[in-house]
C-alpha cells in the first residue's frame, strides 16, 4: 500500500510543477504584454513632446501613435487567442493541434508489421 501511497505524491508532485511552470510562464507572458505596451506609451508620450514643442507635425505623430497602437493590439490578440486556442492545456511550451489523435493511420497496423518483417529478413545476414 506505501507504493501506491508513494506513487500518488510523485504523481501530485509532478502536476504541481507543471501546475507552477504554466503559471509562471503565463505571468512572462502577461510581462511581455506589459512591456510592449509601456514602449508604445512611453513612444507616444515623446512624440507628443515633441509636437508640443514644435519639433514634429501633429500628422506624424497622429500616424505614428495609430500604426503602433494596431501593432500593439495586433500582438495583444495573438497572444490571446494563441493561448485560448493552440496552446497546450496542460504544458505551456507545446501546442494543441486540432486533428490530434483524431486521423486514422494511413497504414494498417498488419501492413506496417509485415513491412518490418521484410527489412528485418533483408537485413538479416547469415555469417558463418
Amino acid at each position: 500500500m506505501t507504493s501506491s501511497n508513494e506513487q500518488y505524491r510523485i504523481d501530485l508532485t509532478n502536476r504541481q510543477i507543471e501546475v507552477n511552470s504554466w503559471s509562471y510562464n503565463n505571468k512572462m507572458d502577461t510581462l511581455f504584454i506589459f512591456q510592449v505596451l509601456f514602449i508604445s506609451l512611453l513612444f507616444a508620450s515623446i512624440l507628443i513632446a515633441l509636437n508640443k514643442q514644435g519639433v514634429v507635425g501633429s500628422a506624424f505623430v497622429w500616424y505614428s501613435v495609430i500604426v503602433v497602437t494596431l501593432i500593439d493590439v495586433i500582438i495583444v490578440i495573438n497572444r490571446s487567442v494563441y493561448t485560448n486556442n493552440w496552446r497546450d492545456q496542460r504544458y505551456w511550451n507545446k501546442r494543441h493541434f486540432s486533428d490530434d489523435n483524431t486521423l486514422a493511420s494511413p497504414v494498417s497496423k498488419a501492413e506496417y508489421v509485415n513491412v518490418l518483417e521484410q527489412e528485418g529478413s533483408k537485413n538479416s545476414c547469415n555469417c558463418n
